[in-house]
């Protein structure tokens, strides 16, 4: 069995927690259809506080073992909380697509956290992520 997660900071492409998705499909670059809050304070954290904006990140197809990695890195479901969302993503062939996959939420906002208004934590500068913008 599968699962589709949508994931936003430490764990996409070129960041540091990535290489639990090594045995991982990557579907596509990613955004949330529903607007939320993302702050960032060493990391990012995605609240449902506030309809501030689409979260960008990457979609994945996880097996069952993945998936037990990722709540583990996350501490679901004491710390990071997993729900399942909607989310637009683009396919290999440059479709957009709409489908439901999991992303890790976290209410408990470091005092210090700083908001990220773009929704995007890193860097942007890639032709699918920009496009996606605009979907």
């Amino acid at each position: 069995m599968t699962e589709k997660v949508f994931v936003y900071g430490t764990l996409k492409r070129g960041h540091g927690n990535h290489i639990l998705l090594k045995n991982s499909k990557f579907l596509g670059v990613s955004k949330t259809r529903d607007k939320y809050i993302m702050y960032r304070s060493g990391i990012p954290f995605v609240s449902k506080s506030h309809s501030t904006t689409s979260i960008m990140g990457e979609l994945y197809e996880v097996d069952e073992l993945s998936l037990s990695y990722l709540d583990l890195l996350e501490g679901h479901p004491s710390w990071y909380k997993r729900e399942m969302v909607s989310v637009g993503y683009l396919n290999e062939q440059g479709e957009f697509l709409n489908t439901n996959a999991w992303l890790y939420f976290n209410e408990d906002i470091p005092h210090n956290a700083q908001i990220v208004k773009t929704g995007i934590y890193g860097s942007i500068e890639n032709s699918e992520t920009k496009s996606l913008l605009h979907k």
